[in-house]
């Protein structure tokens, strides 16, 4: 047949694109046509003279593919990456402007570019599609052949997933999470980048769009806004449900006092999330910045000897999970639940007075000395000695009355300073006869009554 003109109807090349772009939607088209056809994959291949061929193995181009403003096919599909079906005339518009050899073959026609007169305008020259026989009219697919660089073969693949190696850390109805290579961190959608993100902590493919995403993926498929997309972000992390993904957040949490998160992290319903996943997943001890400032030594010794490990998150996230469970009802780990494992397991490791040394000996003696003042010594067989202390029973770390067994414990280093002693001992002895617990007026008022008896002995005899 003889040579046929197709009037492309290119009214405006897109300034903004370079060769690379054109390149892109080129290879979109063969990514879209082997998901479409689930024809094998496509070929890219640098023959001899430098040209690029892009080859897919589908049903091959026709002339209708030229015809149609928006493919319908493609707009009614989810998992395809083109949208409107006429990025393939964009990018040929643009490879002519750049003055690039293109050629086209498929089993329906030998395609080549050409500027000829518009039909009816002789004094008008448009870009048109130039349709000669077919080279093999039982070719399958369709091969692409470009005139253009490596380097700007290159940048057109990456844009696209397909070309990288990487294995996504999750995926659910939204799309997949990837792990950020390098600074920046990328968006894409079904498979072909839409954004660049300075801030975010993943790469991101979302599959399932909205009518806003839908509406932002214009004809330049670029510089798409965070708007768009950033809600469709936010719903794949909710729905995230792996250890690795987890892990990055909760170390994104352990950030924000220092200001130096990623954006993601910023949803407190993410921070809330991911503290309930990774508490299923962990051990964990939640704490606030607030809480953590006021702990002790010891509270730290006794997270640490819990096997959980210690997560500072901020104050508003903590407020909000609390108090409540995760997905497999277990408790929010906080410092609360470490005290009562504490309190739970915890064994007085008691001494025998007649393992004490000679210091101590005449030390635990005095004991009698205060309960015959104070006219308490029913409660001689009521006092023990120990190296450890539960000071959660009241607060007190060197002693402790312990209603559970209504004795008086001493720690045994006590024992080595009388003036400690005394001191311990007639405290522990208040709680034991009041029945008032530490940091209340009625114990500080029994405590001062026995202050009061001692130092009118001592001071009011002349």
């Amino acid at each position: 047949m003889s040579e046929r003109y197709f009037d492309l109807n290119i009214e405006k090349v897109l300034d903004n694109w370079e060769v690379f772009h054109a390149v892109r939607e080129i290879i979109a088209n063969a990514l879209d046509e082997t998901t479409l056809t689930n024809c094998p994959r496509p070929t890219f291949l640098k023959d001899s003279q430098g040209y690029w061929h892009i080859r897919d193995f589908g049903r091959g181009l026709n002339y209708e593919h030229f015809t149609q403003n928006q493919n319908t096919e493609k707009v009614n599909s989810d998992v395809v990456i083109g949208k409107f079906g006429v990025g393939l005339k964009d990018a040929l518009a643009v490879l002519n402007r750049a003055g690039r050899v293109v050629v086209i073959d498929s089993r329906y026609g030998h395609i080549t570019l050409a500027m000829h007169q518009k039909e009816g305008f002789d004094d008008v020259q448009t870009l048109h599609a130039v349709f000669d026989d077919p080279l093999d009219k039982k070719f399958i697919g369709t091969e692409v052949v470009l005139q253009v660089s490596d380097k700007e073969m290159q940048a057109a693949k990456k844009l696209f997933l397909y070309f990288e190696n990487k294995q996504p850390l999750d995926e659910n109805e939204y799309g997949e999470i990837y792990p950020k290579d390098g600074s920046t961190a990328s968006i894409y959608v079904n498979g072909v980048k839409v954004a660049d993100e300075d801030n975010y902590i993943f790469d991101y493919n979302i599959t399932k769009k909205t009518v806003q995403l839908r509406k932002a993926l214009n004809r330049e498929r670029s510089a798409v806004g965070r708007t768009a997309y950033s809600n469709i972000v936010k719903n794949m992390l909710l729905n995230s449900s792996t250890r690795p993904v987890m892990t990055v957040l909760l170390d994104q949490l352990k950030m924000i006092p220092e200001g130096t998160q990623g954006d993601e992290i910023n949803y407190i319903d993410v921070q809330a999330y991911a503290i309930k996943k990774y508490n299923a997943m962990t051990p964990t001890v939640f704490m606030s910045s607030l809480e953590a400032y006021s702990l002790t030594e010891d509270d730290k010794e006794k997270i640490r000897d819990s096997g959980r490990e210690l997560v500072i998150v901020p104050d508003a996230v903590f407020n909000k999970v609390k108090d409540d469970t995760d997905e497999n009802g277990s408790a929010i780990g906080t410092f609360a639940l470490v005290r009562q494992e504490y309190i739970d397991s915890f064994e007085y490791d008691w001494v025998d007075p007649t393992e004490l040394n000679e210091t101590q000996q005449l030390t635990w003696g005095l004991r009698l000395r205060v309960l015959e003042y104070f006219n308490l010594n029913k409660l001689n067989k009521r006092i023990m000695i120990s190296r450890t202390i539960n000071e959660y029973t009241s607060g007190d770390v060197l002693g402790v009355y312990d209603g559970t067994f209504n004795f008086v414990v001493i720690r045994l280093d006590v024992l080595d300073s009388p003036a400690k002693f005394y001191e311990v001992l007639i405290h522990e002895l208040t709680h034991a006869t009041s029945g008032y617990i530490d940091n209340t007026r009625p114990f500080e008022n029994a405590l001062g009554e026995r202050i009061g008896k001692l130092a009118q002995d001592l001071f009011g005899k002349k």
